[in-house]
């Protein structure tokens, strides 16, 4: 990106602009916005079903719930970032002896990855740090998580309907198959911490 800028601008100014996009967090809103759409091509090739996911965002521009955002993005970004930041955590306590300065090299770019996903809806939600939003969105929230689902009741409404929405892809024998592979790297994450532990 620096070398377009500079071939584009020339070298001042394209290291000005580099640092303007650095303060207004593009780089964080592109790390977000490209996890989106690799876990819904990921998906989409793995369990087919490809369909518009609308995001609810018109021409104008306005606050989103907590409840909304969670449930946007809880499987494809806030369960794979705090799965990326347990990875790090264990890589630093079991897996690294060559000094901080090293780890901080090594993993800083995927620690960035983890921040983005995890926290990238809320910078970019306006008036997301408000007080009196933040009460309405807990209360919201709780609404949502204590709602019973059932029939007709839509993900909108009920944690239990939008749970049985995000795991239809798994009932059928396909699905659950590439989901038990996807989900032995658990397991070989568990065997290479008890390798390295000599246990």
């Amino acid at each position: 990106m620096i070398l377009g800028f500079i071939l584009e601008q020339g070298f001042l100014r394209a290291i000005v602009s580099f640092v303007t996009m650095q303060f207004q967090l593009c780089t964080m809103f592109f790390t977000f916005s490209l996890g989106t759409r690799t876990h819904y091509f990921g998906r989409t090739i793995l369990h087919g079903g490809a369909r518009y996911q609308a995001t609810g965002r018109g021409f104008i521009v306005r606050h989103i719930k907590f409840s909304e955002s969670y449930r946007l993005y809880a499987r494809s970004h806030f369960a794979k970032g705090m799965e990326v930041v347990l990875l790090l955590v264990v890589h630093l306590a079991y897996g690294f002896s060559t000094g901080a300065f090293s780890y901080i090299l090594l993993t800083i770019s995927s620690w960035f990855l983890a921040i983005s996903w995890l926290f990238a809806p809320y910078l970019f939600n306006p008036s997301g740090f408000e007080w009196q939003k933040t009460v309405e969105d807990f209360r919201d929230w709780t609404n949502w998580l204590l709602y019973r689902g059932g029939i007709g009741v839509k993900g909108e409404e009920s944690w239990e309907a939008w749970w049985d929405e995000e795991l239809a892809h798994v009932r059928t024998l396909g699905g659950r198959l590439m989901e038990t592979i996807l989900s032995l790297r658990f397991c070989i994450f568990q065997y290479g911490i008890l390798y390295k532990l000599h246990l």
